[in-house]
């Protein structure tokens, strides 16, 4: 841990429109894969993470909101 109580993970890195490496990624970066060709040149975000492990953006994209369950209609006397 760094002095004042701020380790290497924290620092943000400069996020490129092209995306950052693997070994570029910190701790809250999103690990949103943005050229998937091959595993040596894959890049990512790298924007911060805000859900999940993903950056505002891709996490719209990624989760799916719950479903809401409609409560069962009581269809009355008709169909006793």
């Amino acid at each position: 841990m760094a002095e004042g109580g701020v380790s290497a993970w924290d620092i943000p890195k400069r996020v490129r429109s092209s995306g950052i490496r693997l070994d570029e990624l910190r701790y809250n970066s999103c690990r949103y894969i943005i050229s998937p060709v091959s595993a040596l040149s894959t890049r990512y975000c790298g924007q911060e993470k805000t859900r999940g492990s993903y950056c505002k953006s891709h996490g719209a994209l990624c989760y799916l909101p719950p479903k809401i369950k409609k409560p069962l209609v009581d269809s009355g006397p008709a169909n006793r």
